[in-house]
């Protein structure tokens, strides 16, 4: 059994990365057996979420590699031709063997030439473009912390789907057990009220129990369904695709570290600070590249070449093209920005007010972290003492039950008695598994804030 679960295991791995094939894959059923590490492999191969932050990722890193294009030279390089035709001119002239003025219609012309030339621009000095360059990384740097965060939320996204799985399935069997006992009790209510030892009271009030219990039972059913399916969506998986978690018996542990240091370290290497940081720092950098664009002087330098050949001329090789009909032209250029119809000032403003925020949200993502952290460590002493105290309520309400139906059996308590204590047995079990993992998903929220 255990090697079916593995090979099923397998195929999992390979549906993720090959969705296409899904239906071949998984099988006539639809079921696939994951445990926890599978399934965060495959939400990890899988999520749209981090496919689309790898797409922010490569276009924040396009972003770097044109900004540092722009220390580049540009060459350009042409080739013209032209032809030109003149019509002819009526002209005048003295004819010397009659001494007469004879009027006369000149001939057409045609001129042109042909042109090579290549041109080089080179920004020598711009403070714009440092900044834009050093923005643009820190841009980048924040997209990678970025999906770094987002790889991290989906780990807890499928941690907690998956222990809400097994808590929606956990609760479904003891409900299921509660309607089986409700059949019995019914069962035997019926034989005794048959044979005159119950009044049909009992008959009666163990039906309506019967009825009660089988009527939770189909929300508790249909949440099974329903928490698969988001397990499913996480994943990236089909939804007619059934997921089956494998239980493993987890444990109360106490937790390896207090607040302050949990506090200390999510402020210092947390991803989604991290990625704030590195906004913040991006912004603040993009206004010190507004200041210098229209503050500081910028010094650029241009070289061209060209080369003429006229229409009578022949083209006797390349040393012509450095011998004759060449120019040569070097240009070097200081431009400084005085007056830019007020829109300097504005544009500044913008920008700070831009960096301004930038720090703002950082300081509210810190804030903010920190209340999640001690949420978090409350929390989990909250379910820890909550798993502590329902143990002891299942072991007492176990006691009660059995004492109850003991007296009931022999005539010492009444039905009503006994179903209460039934009532309270099935609560504190159900309160149990609640509390069980919502501890985990506690532990594992913890795990994703630091």
């Amino acid at each position: 059994m255990r090697s079916l679960g593995t090979s099923i295991l397998s195929l999992a791995l390979a549906v993720a990365l090959f969705p296409a094939q899904l239906g071949a894959q998984v099988g006539e059923g639809k079921e696939m057996h994951l445990p926890l590490s599978e399934s965060i492999e495959i939400a990890l191969a899988n999520n749209s979420t981090i496919l689309q932050q790898k797409y922010s990722v490569a276009l924040a890193d396009a972003q770097v590699d044109g900004a540092r294009n722009s220390f580049l030279p540009s060459l350009r390089s042409g080739w013209s031709m032209s032809r030109d035709v003149r019509g002819p001119r009526e002209g005048q002239y003295l004819d010397p063997s009659t001494n007469l003025i004879v009027t006369s219609l000149g001939e057409s012309t045609t001129g042109g030439s042909q042109r090579v030339s290549a041109n080089m621009d080179l920004s020598v000095f711009n403070a714009s473009n440092l900044a834009t360059l050093s923005s643009r990384k820190h841009g980048l740097k924040s997209s990678e912390m970025s999906l770094a965060a987002s790889r991290n939320s989906i780990v807890f996204q499928v941690k907690q789907r998956y222990f809400q799985l097994l808590q929606a399935i956990k609760l479904l069997e003891v409900q299921q057990e509660q309607v089986r006992v409700s059949e019995e009790t019914l069962r035997r209510n019926a034989t005794l009220y048959e044979i005159g030892s119950a009044p049909i009271s009992d008959e009666l009030t163990a039906r309506s129990s019967l009825e009660s219990v089988r009527v939770t039972l189909i929300p508790r059913e249909n949440n099974v369904a329903i928490t698969g399916s988001n397990l499913g969506f996480t994943l990236g998986l089909p939804p007619d695709i059934r997921i089956l978690p494998v239980e493993v018996e987890y444990q109360v542990k106490q937790l390896p570290i207090t607040f302050e240091k949990a506090l200390e370290r999510a402020l210092g290497t947390e991803q989604s600070l991290q990625a704030r940081k590195f906004a913040m720092l991006a912004d603040k950098d993009a206004l010190k590249s507004t200041i210098f664009s229209i503050r500081y002087p910028t010094v650029s330098m241009s070289a061209s070449y060209g080369w003429t050949l006229t229409k009578d001329e022949d083209f006797q090789g390349i040393e012509d093209l450095f011998m004759k009909n060449y120019s040569y032209g070097v240009n070097l250029s200081v431009s400084l920005p005085i007056f830019n119809r007020l829109n300097t000032t504005n544009s500044i403003k913008t920008q700070r007010l831009r960096y301004l925020q930038s720090q703002e949200l950082l300081d509210q993502a810190k804030r903010q972290k920190a209340l999640n952290i001690k949420q978090a460590f409350l929390n989990i002493e909250q379910s820890r003492r909550s798993i502590e105290a329902n143990e002891a309520a299942v072991r007492a309400s176990e006691e009660e039950f059995k004492l109850q139906d003991q007296r009931y059996n022999f005539g010492a308590g009444t039905f009503l008695e006994r179903q209460n204590a039934q009532l309270g047995l099935y609560q504190a079990r159900n309160s149990l598994v609640q509390a069980q993992y919502n501890y985990q998903i506690q532990v594992a929220l913890l795990e994703t804030e630091i």
